[in-house]
């Protein structure tokens, strides 16, 4: 689609009822069973890239309102636009999209935010009610209106770069595969994905939004779960120095999605005995930008429970409840990466349908 054709449309695109309206975008592209079985076997390969694109994402995604559920609000109605366009086959570039001056949303209701995102209903409402005040939003009757502010302050500046480069990662490990094809350099991804940012973001979203529900859900809340991730990741960073010429696979069958690999793999990382050394609250507050004594008080309430383990030194390291809860971990982790493989498989179709790609 032109760029003519797309500023031509911009003003055309404000009103929408989602009840009414239907994805018309095809849900099946490249083989997600190859695509997962890849990605999944060499996971331990590539995590570098994944934790330092999550840790961007979670930093200033945290530090947009210091509160996690209330961005996770916001990018859920930002996403109704993201829909909308792709809805009606039109793709706007990040430039174009967050140089609108308002996008209205018809007949949302607060039920159906806290239900679609699993939180409590006067919790949503005191969270609207906020960005109403701040004029990030506006609430009008049954509809919500999305402000210039809503783009401020979701636009993905950093994200869309680490995001590429780890998308650039994958497609190394992907192009082993003849029906691939070569590597895909993050510059081109990144090029890509701004230029056809409404619907890459989209697809994005479809993978986050249900990620980041499922990770609320267990962990009991959004910081919590950045806290104790980034002790996750650096048990994971710390065992991959010491077991980097020792990939831990399985063999793979064409009809497990590559989900025994993966598995296995967490499964070495959550029961390791080997001895780690940990991070200290002050490292946790930097890393993620939560203020140290927020950091200090997820670490206790999680050190209660077991989830986390403090030494002599402060210094905190996966706890006893990570093995005690591996099953339900293990289906948390599941879940996310068949989401996180659906959204590369998209990606990369996308990337090479030439209807959308004009530099192919």
């Amino acid at each position: 689609m032109s760029d003519e054709k797309e500023i031509k449309n911009l003003n055309n695109l404000t009103k929408v009822d989602f009840k009414n309206k239907q994805v018309e975008f095809k849900d099946e592209f490249i083989s997600r069973a190859e695509v997962h079985s890849i990605l999944s076997a060499n996971f331990g390969r590539i995590s570098d890239q994944w934790f330092k694109f999550s840790t961007t994402w979670n930093y200033n995604a945290y530090q947009t309102f210091m509160d996690m559920d209330k961005y996770l609000i916001l990018i859920y109605l930002v996403q109704k636009s993201f829909r909308h366009y792709a809805d009606i086959l039109i793709i706007h570039s990040e430039e174009q999209f967050y140089t609108k001056e308002e996008f209205e949303i018809e007949k949302i209701n607060l039920i159906e935010i806290s239900e679609d995102l699993s939180i409590a209903k006067e919790t949503v409402r005191r969270k609207i009610n906020e960005l109403n005040e701040d004029k990030i939003i506006m609430r009008k009757g049954k509809k919500i209106i999305l402000k210039p502010l809503t783009f401020v302050h979701q636009r993905p500046k950093h994200s869309v770069k680490t995001l590429s480069v780890f998308l650039n990662t994958c497609s190394k490990y992907l192009a082993t595969q003849d029906w691939f094809g070569q590597p895909v350099e993050a510059k081109k991804i990144e090029e890509f994905i701004r230029k056809n940012f409404t619907l890459v973001w989209r697809f994005f979203f479809r993978f986050k939004i249900p990620f980041l529900i499922r990770q609320r859900k267990f962990h009991g809340d959004l910081e919590t779960f950045i806290v104790n991730g980034t002790i996750f990741a650096n048990n994971i960073v710390r065992l991959k120095e010491k077991y980097k010429d020792n990939p831990i696979t399985k063999k793979t069958y064409s009809d497990d999605l590559g989900e025994e690999n993966f598995l296995e793999w967490a499964k070495f990382i959550i029961l390791s005995k080997e001895t780690i050394v940990g991070m200290n609250a002050s490292s946790i507050s930097e890393i993620t930008g939560i203020p140290r004594a927020t950091v200090i008080r997820k670490l206790r309430i999680s050190e209660k429970t077991g989830m986390i383990f403090k030494d002599k030194r402060q210094l905190y390291t996966i706890g006893k409840s990570y093995k005690a809860k591996l099953k339900d971990l293990g289906k948390v982790f599941s879940e996310n990466q068949i989401d996180l493989c659906k959204f590369i498989s998209t990606f990369f179709e996308l990337y090479r349908n030439p209807n959308i790609n004009k530099n192919l």
